[in-house]
This record gives structure tokens, sequence and C-alpha cells, in this order.
């Protein structure tokens, strides 16, 4: 990196220039880390401005980034009709990130995209707690120590709760006394304030004494914003707010929190669950149990073999969502923040190491099958299995990159092969219209994966990933998703249908209108394409489990009846 200038700011802070085609990513982290706890808020001007991924990616450098339900990247900007204030032109007192989730962030990144013009207000400010302690008389000191508020806050947006806090803290690195206050909101969103052990009219002059401490000119410092800026801030230090502003549109910020790197002590133990994916089991419970409701004989449902299966099953589950957390470990850190986290903080080699061991299982699991119980094409499935999944993720194949390659494979992969192996336990070759069953239901369930596959559309292209949403558009996906909803749900309405009242496929028929509905409605709105997408997206995973569970009731509901399956 090669620095043009360096300019301090009053009270604290400084602005560093650079020359021109420098990158975040080439700023040393070392030194920005350094620079950022002496001088506390370090402003970065004339870099080639990171897009989203970029600027997550250099901000991760200084530490583990913070995981909101958006993801990391806090989009800092006015939003018609927000039921939180943040996202107003309005001003916002001083309080400190991550107060209500328990974790305060140890730096602020911000990117400023968008700046309000000279005048017209939206200043970031910062107050220097440290500042406001070595300013404070022993007196003043000694009743600070005692004092302890109670914050409250409807959870509106990405936060919210009750927590207490302490007035005085200590830097969790070296020592330093700082302040822990927010002041009380009186907007959207509003935050409540209590003094815990003094009378009202002591909490009163308690908050009052705090304000005026803390809007001392000599600790705290209005930060105007330009385009392009990005700005590293010491969140254990510092309290910061904003002024209001004139012009609705003409503030826009990204901000991401970066945590200290120290991990909790069973971190290693959820974050491989987290990569294991276990909230995709709510879809992949049916994939075992509708085969199993279909095929099996009457008192042969609950076998040994059979819990062999399943435990097969999951485990290329597990190889499949943890070979693609780690390959995509970079590209999901925006949005898929914790996925990502999760192999950050295992380290490339712990997640190697447990794709082998699950690798190792999977195929011991499957020869035992094939040699002791049948059938034999258990094992050369498996082994099919495992590298089609690893194929889908990785070079050279890479196949989720491959256009529309995408979508046959992923129907092969996540249900066709599932469902069929699953049948293993009670057909030595499944029968065709069981083949023609799986292969609808595949259709129907990768329709709604189509859907979430569109959401991440904008950061696909971006990376130069082909994937079938890509390839199709946003419109174009949401459009095959539908007819694939609509065509697949229809077949097995169809199927079911010949034994199974209509009160009995009312779970599958709700899923399936409940989709095809929203989609039809989102392919009508005049709302950017991409946005589109992203929004109806969120329905995806209530969608594939309704369709999910819908056709197991459907199948349990035949079975209890003694329904014999088949033409």
């Amino acid at each position: 990196m090669t620095i043009v200038s360096e300019a301090p700011l009053e009270p604290f802070g400084v602005v560093v220039t650079f020359a021109p085609g420098t990158s975040f990513a080439s700023v040393d982290a070392a030194w920005l880390t350094a620079r950022a706890e002496e001088a506390r808020v370090v402003v970065l001007r004339g870099l080639d401005p990171p897009d989203r991924l970029a600027f997550c990616l250099g901000a991760r450098r200084l530490g583990p980034l913070l995981a909101w339900p958006f993801g990391a990247v806090n989009e800092l900007k006015v939003v018609d009709d927000t039921p939180n204030y943040l996202y107003t032109d309005r001003a916002v007192p001083l309080h400190w990130d991550g107060a209500f989730v328990g974790t305060p962030p140890r730096f602020l990144v911000f990117r400023c995209l968008e700046a309000p013009p000279p005048g017209a207000g939206g200043e970031t400010t910062f107050v220097d707690t440290t500042r406001v302690w070595a300013r404070a008389t022993p007196e003043t000191q000694r009743r600070w120590r005692f004092w302890r508020f109670r914050y409250t806050t409807e959870a509106r947006a990405h936060y919210g709760g009750t927590f207490e806090a302490q007035l005085v803290d200590h830097h969790p690195r070296t020592g330093q006394v700082v302040l822990r206050f927010a002041e009380p909101v009186d907007d959207k969103n509003p935050v409540r304030v209590d003094a815990i052990g003094l009378t009202p009219a002591e909490a009163a002059a308690a908050t009052a004494e705090l304000e005026a401490a803390l809007h001392d000119p000599a600790v705290s410092l209005a930060l105007a914003w330009r385009e392009g800026d990005l700005v590293v801030a010491d969140n254990l230090v510092l309290l910061h707010g904003r002024r209001p502003f004139v012009g609705s549109r003409s503030r826009h910020l990204w901000r991401v929190n970066v945590l200290l790197p120290e991990r909790e002590r069973f971190a290693w133990f959820w974050d491989s669950l987290r990569i294991r994916r276990p909230e995709f089991l709510v879809a992949e419970v049916p994939l075992a149990l509708v085969p199993a409701l279909l095929l099996a004989p009457s008192g042969a449902l609950w076998t040994w073999q059979w819990a062999e299966v399943l435990a097969l099953l999951v485990l290329l589950f597990h190889f499949g969502d943890m070979i693609n957390c780690l390959a995509d470990r970079a590209l999901d850190l925006p949005y898929k923040t914790r996925t990502a986290e999760a192999v950050f903080g295992l380290g490339e080699q712990v997640v190697r190491a447990q794709l082998a061991v699950t690798a190792a299982v999977a195929v011991g699991l499957a020869a035992d099958l094939s040699v002791r119980s049948g059938p034999t094409w258990v094992l050369p499935a498996t082994l099919v299995g495992l590298l089609l999944g690893a194929a889908y993720s990785v070079a050279p194949l890479r196949l989720k990159a491959r256009g529309l390659l995408q979508l046959p494979t992923l129907w092969a992969l996540i249900f066709v092969g599932p469902m069929v192996l699953a049948a293993s336990p009670f057909t030595e070759v499944p029968p065709a219209w069981f083949l023609a069953f799986v292969a609808v239901y595949g259709v129907m369930q990768q329709g709604t994966v189509l859907v979430n596959t569109a959401e991440d559309l904008r950061e696909d292209r971006a990376a130069g990933l082909r994937t079938s949403a890509v390839a199709l558009g946003p419109r174009g996906s949401l459009r095959v998703a539908v007819v694939a909803i609509g065509l697949g749900g229809g077949a097995l309405a169809l199927f079911f249908g010949r034994h199974v009242p209509l009160v009995g496929l009312l779970p599958l028929l709700g899923g399936v209108g409940w989709a095809v509905v929203a989609l039809g409605r989102a392919l009508r709105s005049s709302a950017e394409p991409e946005e589109v997408a992203r929004r109806v997206a969120r329905w995806m995973p209530a969608w594939i489990a309704a369709t999910a569970w819908g056709t197991l009731l459907a199948a349990a509901w035949g079975r209890y009846q003694g329904v014999a399956w088949g033409p």
C-alpha cells in the first residue's frame, strides 16, 4: 500500500489518503488494527471502491464478522415506512453496537456510497469514552462506578430485548476504563433507559450529568462523510450516533461489525454443527420417510437395515453441505455470514478432516449394507453420490456454476438419489412407478430451490458464477420455478388422489398453492426483478417444508388406510 498523506482530526481520529489504484484488500491489516486502536477513528480515502464481497473480505482481515439476520452488511439508508429510527433521516442518539446481542464488536467498518452535501447534516458522531473518564473528577469517577442501567426496546429490526450494563467497564485488550451508556430513544422503536437503584430524581440527574459529559466538544468527533470514504472505528472505546440530515435519499452507508478474534469455549462444536446445515433437516426427513411409507411391507417399516440407510443419508447430506460451505466460504460472507464464519473459525484443515471422516464412515456403512443385506448397488451409489456432491461445489467441474446444468444436478443429488437410496431396504430394484414418483417430487422441490438460487443472483453474477438463476435471469428463474412447483405438485396430487381423500391432500395442495400464487404475484410486480426475487425467496424454506411434509402426510394417510401403491 502507498500512503500519500495523513492528517489528524480534532479532537481525535486521522484521515489517511492512499495513492490511486489502492484496494481495500491491499491495506495492511496489522497496521490498520493498530492505527484504529491508537486514533480511535481512521478514515481511509482514495481507495478503489470495493463491492459488497470485497468490502466484507477486507473487513474480515481485522477479525470475524458479526452475523445479523440479514448477513454481515447493514445498509444504513432511509427506508420508507421503516419501523426503526436507524433507517430514517432523523438523529440517532449515542450508543454502542452489539449491546442487545451481548457481543460488542471490536471495530465498526463503514463504506460511504452516498454522502449528504456540505451543510446538509448526517455526520456520524463519535465519543471517546476514555477521554470522558480522564476528564471526570475523582468524586465523579467514584460515583459513576456504582451506576448501572437497564435498556429495553422492542425487537422491530435486527436487535431488541432487555439487558443491563455497568456504566464503567474495561477494555478487554488494554484494560483501560471505558464507559458503556446508550441515550434513551423517543422515536420509532423507542429505547427505554432505567437507572437501577436510583430514585426517579436521581436517575434524571444521572442521565443529564452523563449527557453533558458525553457531548463535551473536547471528547466528541463529528465526522462529515465523503463519498468513497472507508472508516474503521473502535467500538470498544467509542460511543457513536448520528446527526439528522436533509434529503432523505442523500446518505447511504454500509457497515459491518468486526469481533474480537477470541472464540468461545465450545465454538468448534457449534461451528461444526452449523456447516452441516441442520436447518435443512426439515426438508430432508421426508426424503427418507416417504419411500419407506410407500414401499415397506406391512410390519417391516422399522428395521436395522433402514436405520443404517438413514444414517448413511445423513452423512451424505452432511458431506455435500460441508464441502459447499468450504468452497463458498468467501462468497457466502456478505449474506450467509454464520456459515462462512463457521468455516473461517474452524479453519480449512479442520473442515477437510471432517469431510474425510464423514466420507469414510459413509463408505463403510454403504459397504456393510451392500455385503450383508443388499442391495449390492448401495456402495457404488454412495460413491457416485460423494463424487457428485464434491463435483457440484469444487473445481474442476463445479457443476453449480454450469448454468442450466445445475438444475438436473441438484435434482439428482438432493432429491432423486436420496429417495432411491432410502428405498433400498425394501426393494432390490425400485419399481418404475416409484421412480416416476421420485422424479416428479424432485421437479416440485427443485422449483423451490431455484427460487433460493435466484436470491443469490446478484452475488453469483458478481463472483463470476453462472448458476441456473444467472442463466435464466430473475424473472426467468421465477417462471421456471412456478411451472416446476405447479406441475410437480399437481402430478403428486393426482398420484395420491386415487387413494387419499381430499382432506389428506390439503397440506400438500396448500403448500403448492401458496408457492404458486406468491410466485405469480411476484412475476406481476413492477419492482426491480432482482429485488423481487430476493424478497420472495424469504418464503422458500416455508414452501419446501410445507410441500415436503404435505407429501409425507399424504403417504402416511395412505399407509394407515392399507393402500397398495403402484399400478
